[in-house]
């Protein structure tokens, strides 16, 4: 931090102190409301802004954590310093297990698990008397003590200012660290995340059981504020309030949710003179908002005021080359008997090979030959019906994709799949851990200089010379590819499989390409090339396999299979074409009825088709 924002923080912060010094009871209620709130959003904006996930059940979480409070202070004299950490726990427990069944869907899906949740939750709370004290609810929930000294309403101000402060720091240290940025791996491509060794359903329930803490922890707090609760006071219009807190504000933005719990919180206050009318002016207003400004109001002043700064581009630091040789290991990847069906179709049918150590093995064969399949069952994302695939000695036919690529299977896809909101940089950061985040880091500072460099390195290596902050998704098409490239060899992979990573090149691009898979193979990689574009096959490959209807019909070097009649076959036929050119020109006098002139297009920054007459 600066010192320009650390004088700005330090003022806020004493203006805020000197409002609750002269605030009056309702005041500091509201003080302590927006407080909550804030640290409702704050863990809110770790699953909704973090990770992608949608909840419409955290006012199960707040109520949770209030009963938790209110329960063992009023029945069981405990103090509420002890039942504070607790609240937080048990909500964190209950997270998790919503997390793991709710996590199989995705979407509205999810939403409605979640909104199930919180009616389980509210219901239960009213029906089970004994405990939570039905409707009638619990009462008398003592406010802390500290050192004989008891809280008053002034004290829980502070104490609730304290609590958002700090949830407001860890916030921006879970963001920097390496969970925060495979939980935006993962919210922006699951595929791809998978790739470079990142468990998905582990970060999303990490992500759901960190939101679930830090609202059953604001809810133990709002118990000892209100003194009272009871099903009432944890509706389902909460959810939706907390769900706004974040989007109003900003998803994952560091200061979106204070933002947004004081739009929610003091604008009914502010809006009180319109009596029985001032919550469908508050939701109109909202509405307009969330309308105009869909990344909420930090969002917004980010995108007006900020300066781009994207960085530098990127320099060789370390020895790449040294560094992808101590991950190769000189292992083969080879399949056997290899069969897969979807429905009635044979995509892979009982297919062989043996990729070796510093060879490309080439996989070709027409649209629809399984080429593609070949490389999904290769790395974990589909599940064969028959048949071994093995990693040196190791069996890896049965393993999740992300073990896979934590056992140094690298992957590139025929349409790009990075993190699209996430940096350049990061996009390689976040791959060099291979998938291997550790408890300690979770809020860690993630500034690890010789990654920084490493990473720089990688990318210069692939010949990305474009600035380092760019947003993945800004990228030209063939920067893509490199970055894509980049972040698949910096989890030091023993088999690098691409596919098709020339499709959209110019040919000055696919040379490039080309050069660069030889540099990788005289480190000791097995690459295994999925390919269209012949004249880069031939040039590079040192087997090639061909595949017709999913079954291989011939294998040998590219010279070799080039002149095979029956790959010749399978891309062109048995007829020879027939000549469909026009007999003769067209009748004096009449016109066409469809002609073109000079007629280009392409995709992004490619050119398909030049100068069609």
């Amino acid at each position: 931090m600066n010192l320009r924002r650390a004088l700005a923080v330090g003022a806020v912060l004493v203006g805020v102190c000197m409002f609750i010094l002269r605030a009056n009871g309702y005041e500091l209620y509201i003080v302590a409301l927006v407080g909550l709130a804030t640290i409702v959003g704050v863990g809110l904006n770790v699953l909704l802004g973090m990770s992608g996930q949608i909840s419409l059940g955290h006012a199960a979480f707040y109520a949770i954590g209030a009963y938790v409070v209110g329960i063992l202070t009023t029945k069981l004299d405990w103090s509420v310093w002890t039942t504070l950490p607790l609240a937080g726990v048990i909500a964190g427990v209950a997270g998790v297990l919503l997390a793991i069944p709710a996590l199989r869907v995705r979407g509205p899906y999810l939403a409605m698990v979640t909104i199930a949740f919180g009616f389980v939750v509210e219901q239960g709370a009213a029906e089970w008397e004994g405990l939570t004290g039905g409707w009638n609810g619990v009462l008398g929930i003592p406010l802390p003590n500290l050192f004989g000294f008891d809280f008053s309403e002034r004290e829980m101000a502070f104490l609730v200012l304290c609590f958002t402060v700090l949830s407001l720091y860890l916030y921006a240290r879970l963001s920097a660290s390496p969970w925060g940025k495979a939980m935006r791996a993962v919210r922006d491509s699951e595929i791809a995340s998978q790739s470079i060794g990142l468990d998905p359903t582990l970060i999303r329930v990490t992500a759901f059981a960190i939101s679930a803490i830090a609202t059953g922890f604001a809810g133990g707090i709002f118990a000892s504020v209100t003194n009272f609760i009871s099903p009432e006071s944890f509706p389902f219009f909460q959810s939706i309030l907390f769900l706004l807190v974040v989007m109003i504000g900003g998803a994952d933005q560091l200061l979106g949710p204070l933002v947004g719990a004081l739009v929610v919180v003091l604008l009914p206050e502010i809006l009180s003179f319109l009596a029985q009318y001032r919550l469908l002016f508050v939701g109109l207003l909202l509405l307009l908002v969330l309308r105009l400004a869909p990344g909420g109001f930090v969002g917004l002043a980010t995108e007006l005021i900020k300066q781009r700064k994207l960085g530098a581009t990127a320099t060789r630091r370390r020895d790449v080359m040294a560094y992808l040789s101590a991950g190769s290991t000189g292992r083969s990847l080879s399949a056997s008997d290899l069969s897969v069906s979807f429905g009635g179709v044979r995509a892979v049918d009982d297919l062989c090979f043996d990729a070796r150590p510093g060879d490309i093995t080439s996989i070709i064969g027409p649209n629809g030959a399984g080429k593609s399949t070949v490389l999904n069952l290769m790395c974990g994302f589909y599940r064969p019906d028959n048949g071994i695939i093995r990693l040196g000695e190791a069996d890896v036919t049965r393993m999740a994709a992300h073990s896979i690529a934590q056992q140094g299977v690298a992957r590139t896809y025929q349409t790009t799949q990075l993190f699209t909101n996430m940096t350049v940089l990061d996009n390689v950061l976040i791959a060099l851990r291979r998938g291997r985040l550790g408890a300690g880091t979770i809020f860690s500072r993630g500034g690890d200089l010789e990654h920084q460099e490493l990473a720089e390195s990688l990318l210069a290596f692939v010949g990305y010379r474009g600035p380092l902050g760019q947003p993945a998704g800004a990228l030209p098409h063939v920067d893509k590819r490199l970055v894509e490239l980049a972040r698949a060899l910096a989890i030091q992979p023993s088999v690098l499989a691409l596919d098709e990573p020339a499709a959209g090149l110019d040919p000055a691009d696919t040379a490039r390409i080309g050069d660069l898979l030889r540099k990788v193979t005289r480190t000791g990689i097995t690459v295994v090339l999925v390919e269209h574009d012949m004249n880069l096959v031939m040039s590079v490959s040192d087997r090639v396999i061909v595949l017709d209807a999913g079954a291989k019909i011939a294998e040998g070097p590219p010279a070799q299979v080039a002149a095979d009649p029956h790959v010749l076959k399978a891309y062109l036929g048995d007829e020879k074409p027939s000549d469909r050119r026009r007999k003769r020109e067209l009748e004096p006098g009449r016109e066409a009825v469809i002609s073109t002139e000079g007629l280009c297009s392409g995709y992004d920054a490619v050119s398909v088709i030049r100068d069609i007459n």
